[in-house]
């Protein structure tokens, strides 16, 4: 059966109105019709493959001496960072509906849809697949292709959850008669290895647990057993959720609509502990020390207009309060090094904050000509991506001197 959803909340959609001879009055709408592939033939193509260009850059992970790269909805690029002058692509791990990845002592953990996959690169140069966890999340939000463009009603074709995925999303019009406008609408002591992902990263391990978000839910599986994900525990956390980040006993979890804080004292149970709420926007969060660090990026589908880096006391985790916001243009992924605190602002450059005093943050560089998605700062330099093209810095005491510019293509 062909499922169609029509939608009358969007902001960015124009009608067009015409008659026939009759007056009978017809509208023009926009139709997202979904592509679909069968689940079988998307895991059956699962594969390590020799390097290839990048299609469209997203997060960056970093683990001992690599760096992996997400291209978007397709998998995982595999750069060799021994030298970061120089570095060089390895391989590629196709993986379709990919946008995270985490590793804990040699073991990638990536979502392939509404599946969860495990490869063991402790061969880097000899990367295998060791397990697939299937539908393990909810088909919905992060688990299906995204629509990119605006659109009035949804066709759904004879997709059916069980047996296929959204792969994609085409556009096409057709002309309704007009009814009504009353629509129906949808509303580390242990001494295990982990890598390090940015502020967008939705994977996070925590000693020998992984937690992952999607749009609503957090997953937790049980990771201590190499080469397994034993599922214990999966609880709604919201809507729209975005982000997440681990500080100490405690996640950070970003959503169009706030920011959330769970304590993981016990590591299989999450327990609400607060949240703080702000207008609807883009929502990546970083925390150091008594302060969280978040931008809210507003326009497109991320809500109003407004665009802002905010600093959140969160000394009393039961009770967080905004200490100040500054404006931006159009913020993106952000990091923290000792007292630097490092912010994308989309086109508008790479900002670099001095935040020795957290309630009074000082700008002391704005890099120019880059548009930075996301951030990683590490011990020794900070890497970027941006564009299809990974730049890696050195800090210095005046801020970052670029040590490479490494074109994934």
């Amino acid at each position: 059966m062909k499922k169609i959803i029509f939608l009358s909340f969007l902001s960015v959609f124009t009608l067009f109105f015409s008659c026939n001879d009759d007056d009978t009055r017809f509208e023009t709408r926009i139709v997202a019709n979904a592509v679909l592939e069968s689940k079988d033939a998307i895991r059956a193509s699962i594969a390590v493959e020799s390097e290839r260009p990048i299609n469209e850059s997203g997060k960056i992970f970093t683990y001992t001496n690599y760096v992996f790269v997400n291209d978007r909805n397709l998998g995982v690029h595999v750069i060799d960072n021994r030298n970061p002058e120089n570095p060089q692509k390895i391989s590629f791990l196709k993986i379709p509906g990919n946008f995270d990845i985490e590793v804990r002592n040699d073991i990638l953990y990536a979502d392939s849809y509404t599946d969860l996959v495990l490869f063991n690169i402790a061969d880097i140069d000899n990367i295998t697949l060791v397990d697939r966890y299937e539908d393990v999340f909810n088909d919905f939000g992060f688990a299906q292709a995204a629509i990119t463009e605006p659109f009035d009603q949804i066709d759904y074709g004879n997709y059916n959850s069980s047996e296929s995925f959204i792969v994609d999303w085409t556009y096409s019009e057709i002309q309704v008669e007009i009814q009504n406008f009353d629509l129906e609408t949808t509303d580390s002591a242990s001494g295990d290895v982990t890598g390090q992902g940015g502020s967008f990263a939705r994977f996070k391990i925590v000693d020998s647990y992984l937690y992952i978000i999607d749009i609503a839910d957090l997953y937790i599986f049980d990771i201590s057993v190499a080469g397994t994900a034993n599922q214990v525990g999966q609880q709604g956390v919201g809507w729209q959720i975005e982000t997440i980040f681990n500080r100490d006993d405690y996640l950070y979890i970003g959503s169009q609509n706030g920011m959330l804080i769970y304590n993981i004292e016990n590591r299989t149970q999450p327990l609400y502990t607060s949240e703080i709420s702000h207008w609807e926007g883009c929502d990546p969060v970083v925390v150091d020390g008594d302060y969280a660090y978040l931008t809210l990026r507003g326009g497109n589908t991320c809500g109003q207009d407004l665009s802002i880096l905010e600093v959140i006391n969160i000394e009393d985790k039961s009770n967080p309060y905004s200490i100040d916001q500054y404006e931006m243009q159009e913020p993106y992924g952000l990091g923290i090094k000792e007292d630097l605190l490092f912010v994308s602002d989309g086109p508008n450059g790479f900002h670099i904050y001095d935040k020795s005093n957290p309630e009074e943050l000082v700008l002391i560089e704005v890099i120019e000509d880059i548009n930075v998605f996301d951030v990683i700062p590490l011990e020794d330099k900070l890497l970027a991506i941006a564009d299809n093209v990974l730049y890696q810095y050195t800090y210095e005491e005046d801020g970052l001197s670029l040590l490479s510019e490494y074109v994934i293509n």
